[in-house]
């Protein structure tokens, strides 16, 4: 056996030392870089159809959209339809649908069918008893 266990142990703690400064530099912060927050472009608002179709008319329902609500009615028929005007990006909206269907009614159905701004129809569902609230995702 040559050299010193002691004198191994000792070097390999200092190049150990001296890789870890460097790697603790990197990793640590002594004060807060003030990053931008990466904005999302403003979408202009763009108008576009919205119909409802019911299997069973609901006892009321709301549609809303960044937590804003952009079509609600009361008293509702079996099929409705209207153009709401809303910021719609190249990715998509999402809908959040609540319906109220009357009580100890069977299994019912609602279709929401979308006319985007380019006239492209897209159609979802959504099943329910009692009280449905869903978030359906048009692209």
């Amino acid at each position: 056996m040559r050299g010193s266990p002691l004198i191994r142990a000792l070097l390999a703690f200092i190049v150990i030392a001296m890789l870890g400064w460097p790697l603790w530099r990197l990793t640590s912060s002594t004060e807060a870089v003030a990053t931008p927050v990466s904005s999302v472009p403003a979408t202009e608002a763009k108008a576009i159809g919205l119909q409802l179709t019911f299997t069973a008319v609901p006892k009321s329902f709301v549609i809303r959209h960044l937590e804003k609500d952009l079509w609600s009615e009361p008293t509702p028929q079996a099929e409705m339809e209207r153009e709401v005007t809303i910021p719609f990006p190249d990715k998509g909206v999402d809908l959040i649908v609540k319906i109220e269907w009357p009580e100890g009614a069977a299994l019912a159905a609602a279709r929401v069918r979308l006319t985007d701004p380019a006239g492209d129809t897209h159609e979802k569902s959504v099943w329910g008893q009692g009280t449905t609230e869903e978030v359906l995702t048009f692209p």
